[in-house]
């Protein structure tokens, strides 16, 4: 399996656990129901990185889970059970479930190739449009920022909830990234495929949009098991000092872009990062662009386990940006987009504005129980040189700021308002 992709999929892998579909190929006895769970509770028991398993008594957990596992005959609830062991554990990074469900439980984010041209925030129990992209099936149609989304596809937020099940680290934070998600999943779809949109309009008309879902563009194959991925990066200048750089996912195969995206705004004097939305990826994509904020190699962290302790750093990568940064994030940055931010908090190379983030944060390896069966385990804990681990904590601004809906349907987003007053002031 290709390191590069481990936070990408460790937790999509989380999603399989709702799975209702149906399974062809069913673990019918007894002796091979067993036989998978020995298997993932030995791997727990031998690699998860924390040798007290998080507080939990993960022999008493073995007997506990047996017998039930023993008498599932059902494929699907099989998967529940064994997903509903990993998760005794609280943490991230941290699922099984068969390859033939991965694709339709991949973050939309990425690996959706069909859109409208929304992104979406639940706020206050309400499902609002945050962005429209400009020429997008969504704007022809009328669609804009502040709008409250009231069905989709005649499910309400209620009914999504109801589909939406708690995964760790469970906190609320969490919760509502993985609920949100769960919405993205059904806005998002297969290309010249139809969403209806139930809305209230800025003066609280109900209406509605039948909207054709369009191809998206430039995908990427990262590796056989996973489709098409589509990583996306935009760069231009705010005003005539503030620069504004957005990214969806930490990947080398789509860092290029983004280190051109940021050599074209390194003349500004101000820059905003925007996380918000961004799946995390890969280390090592990460501290490419971490690089461009160092003049010296730089000890960012250390991954712990139970049998070892690896300081990592960060080297310099061509000229410095010499500007003042500051860093957009919310509940829906993740993994690798709350690494980011907090190595930036500690070395006090940017500002954080936003939300705090959802707090999932552990390095997962993934492997095939069998050919057929993945499992996602977090085998190292990050750290920084102060102590402090984001995993269930999760990123804390530096100056913490909410959407606004009044704010929204005027075209303001508060969090990137604040950034620019910020580094305006500055």
């Amino acid at each position: 399996m290709n390191k590069v992709i481990y936070i990408l999929l460790s937790f999509t892998l989380l999603l399989l656990n709702g799975c209702k579909s149906p399974e062809k190929n069913r673990i019918t006895t007894k002796t091979d129901r067993i036989e998978l769970y020995d298997r993932v509770w030995n791997t727990v028991n031998e690699q998860f990185y924390d040798p007290n398993f998080n507080d939990v008594d993960w022999k008493a957990k073995y007997e506990e889970y047996k017998p039930l596992v023993e008498n599932c005959t059902e494929n699907d609830s099989l998967f529940i059970l064994l997903n509903d062991l990993l998760f005794e554990l609280n943490s991230s990074h941290c699922g099984i479930g068969p390859i033939s469900k991965l694709e339709n439980n991949l973050s939309p984010y990425l690996f959706a190739d069909g859109i409208i041209g929304i992104d979406i925030r639940i706020i206050d129990n309400e499902i609002l449009i945050t962005r429209v992209s400009p020429n997008s099936v969504a704007a022809t149609s009328g669609l804009k920022v502040g709008y409250v989304i009231k069905k989709i596809d005649g499910l309400s937020l209620d009914d999504l909830k109801r589909s939406t099940n708690p995964r760790p680290p469970f906190n609320d934070r969490n919760a509502k990234f993985y609920l949100t998600t769960e919405v993205l999943r059904y806005i998002y779809g297969k290309p010249a495929s139809k969403v209806i949109i139930e809305y209230l309009d800025e003066y609280s008309n109900q209406r509605s949009a039948h909207l054709i879902r369009t191809k998206r563009k430039h995908s990427t194959i990262l590796t056989d098991v996973l489709p098409p991925v589509f990583l996306e990066s935009e760069s231009f200048f705010i005003n005539d000092s503030i620069a504004y750089l957005a990214f969806n996912a930490f990947q080398p195969e789509g860092l290029s872009h983004v280190m051109a995206d940021l050599q074209k705004v390194m003349q500004a004097k101000g820059l905003v990062i925007d996380l918000r939305g961004n799946d995390g990826g890969s280390i090592a994509a990460m501290k490419l662009l971490l690089g461009k904020f160092v003049t010296r190699r730089t000890k960012w962290g250390t991954y712990s386990n139970r049998h070892e302790n690896n300081e990592d750093f960060i080297e310099p990568v061509g000229e410095k940006y010499k500007g003042k940064v500051v860093v957009l994030v919310d509940e829906m940055s993740i993994s690798g987009a709350e690494n980011t931010p907090a190595i930036i908090q500690h070395l006090n190379i940017a500002t954080i504005i936003g939300m705090r983030t959802p707090g999932q944060l552990l390095w997962g390896d993934s492997s095939f129980i069998n050919d057929s069966i993945l499992m996602v385990l977090p085998i190292f804990k990050i750290e920084y040189p102060n102590g402090y681990n984001p995993e269930n904590n999760g990123v804390e601004p530096d100056i913490e700021i909410a959407l606004d809906k009044k704010d929204l349907l005027k075209g303001i987003d508060t969090q990137l308002a604040k950034a620019i007053e910020f580094l305006s002031n500055k």
